[in-house]
């Protein structure tokens, strides 16, 4: 295996712009050294992704895309995640939420529940794009797709638009969700009691339970065990290892699915890992 860069980021939509953490390393064969676990702000997350050259795979923890319900109300001409993140360039944040605010009290009042995208449905613990109320998913929605269209630019893959074969992938990413796949704790490790203690329980278990080995680990311990976003950037960097590793042990979206995963996105956990595992 090449030697591979690796980013995993844990996304902010928050106003102040001081939450989004990234974790960086490199990837050679199963060894992610880690280079890199701290803030940055949402544009300069932008630059740095766009001037990356590969190979290189990023996880990001934030959707890349909406319900096709709301983006054909929305944007209606939208044939793929692309043209949304076209026409989200063009809007302010409240014009974003004005739409949201609209649209879903409409919906819920129709199915009596928020619309989700296809590929939610396979992780009970997701929220949908357009949860307005904590976690507010609109802004990290809004401002994530916002960046999408700039780096789309500079020749990123994003699944399941592209193969995810390319020199540089972008990854639609939920840390809780490899955790969950992992068989590490994947509730009460951001807020509560006992969350510093299962914070340094999936430390202890991360690169046992993924197969990724993470030599320097100790390194960002710290970080990670007083801050669950540095953790989450953390495991999102071990989700984008995992995905260069082999991309059977991901629950991927099908042949007949292809078609609405690439208007909505799709969120990709190692959901199938021991099974890859084996086949290896």
């Amino acid at each position: 295996m090449t030697a591979k860069e690796i980013i995993g980021v844990d996304f902010s939509g928050a106003q102040e712009d001081q939450n989004t953490w990234i974790a960086q390393g490199c990837l050679e064969e199963e060894r992610l050294r880690l280079v890199e676990c701290s803030p940055i702000s949402r544009s300069a997350l932008t630059h740095l992704l766009a001037k990356q050259t590969g190979p290189v795979a990023a996880a990001l923890d934030f959707p890349f895309g909406v319900p096709e319900a709301f983006a054909s109300w929305w944007a209606p001409e939208a044939k793929t995640l692309a043209d949304l993140w076209r026409k989200t360039a063009h809007l302010r944040l409240e014009q974003f939420v004005a739409l949201r605010d609209e649209y879903v009290p409409m919906y819920v009042a129709q199915h009596g529940k928020e619309p989700k995208r296809l590929g939610d449905m396979n992780f009970p613990e997701c929220f949908s794009p357009l949860h307005g109320v904590r976690p507010n998913m609109v802004p990290m929605t809004f401002y994530g797709m916002q960046m999408l269209h700039q780096v789309r630019m500079s020749h990123w893959e994003a699944p399941p638009l592209e193969t995810g074969a390319g020199e540089k992938v972008l990854l639609e990413a939920m840390p809780g969700a490899a955790l969950r796949a992992l068989g590490l704790p994947y509730k009460g490790y951001k807020n509560g009691q006992r969350a510093r203690k299962l914070r340094e329980d999936i430390l202890d278990g991360l690169a046992q339970r993924s197969g990724i080995s993470l030599p320097n680990l100790g390194a960002f311990r710290g970080a990670c065990v007083c801050s669950h976003d540095a953790l989450d950037a953390v495991v999102a960097a071990v989700t984008a290892a995992l995905w260069c590793r082999g991309q059977a042990a991901f629950l991927c979206p099908v042949q007949r699915e292809l078609p609405l995963a690439r208007l909505e996105g799709w969120l990709y956990a190692p959901v199938h890992l021991r099974q890859a595992q084996e086949v290896a």
